[in-house]
């Protein structure tokens, strides 16, 4: 768990440019870095590719209320996903899976709007890399 917890702060630490400087409470202590600073400066000058990977989000898709959507992020040539996920619009929406099909990722969601509410939209998030 502390371990997520610390990849978490790494992540968001590298997506805003700012540094992590200690793993955790009670590590606080070794003031062992977690992101380096001149890692946490790479990663955030790299723009969309983070450590070597890309995130690609493919189109918005409408669901209308009571139905089901599916929306798809298609990675660069050259690149797979190697994880993923989605947005939706608003709280109504769920996502109902998440996974890759060859060179895309996938989520399907359901809007819970009752009949006669509003639309949603869901959109995929693709995080590419290289194949293996």
């Amino acid at each position: 768990m502390k371990r997520t917890i610390i990849l978490a702060m790494a992540a968001v630490a590298a997506l805003t440019g700012g540094l992590v400087t200690t793993a955790s409470a009670e590590n606080a202590a070794d003031d062992k870095p977690v992101v380096s600073a001149d890692k946490a400066k790479e990663f955030a000058e790299d723009g969309p590719e983070i450590g070597g990977f890309d995130q690609v989000e493919g189109p918005p898709v409408t669901v209308a209320p009571q139905a089901n959507g599916r929306a798809v992020a298609t990675c660069p040539a050259g690149r797979v996903p190697s994880g993923g996920g989605g947005k939706t619009s608003a709280f109504r929406i769920f996502f109902t899976d998440s996974f890759q099909e060859g060179g895309t990722w996938v989520v399907r969601g359901t809007n819970t709007n009752p009949a006669g509410g509003a639309s949603e939209t869901i959109r995929a998030v693709a995080i590419c890399t290289a194949p293996r």
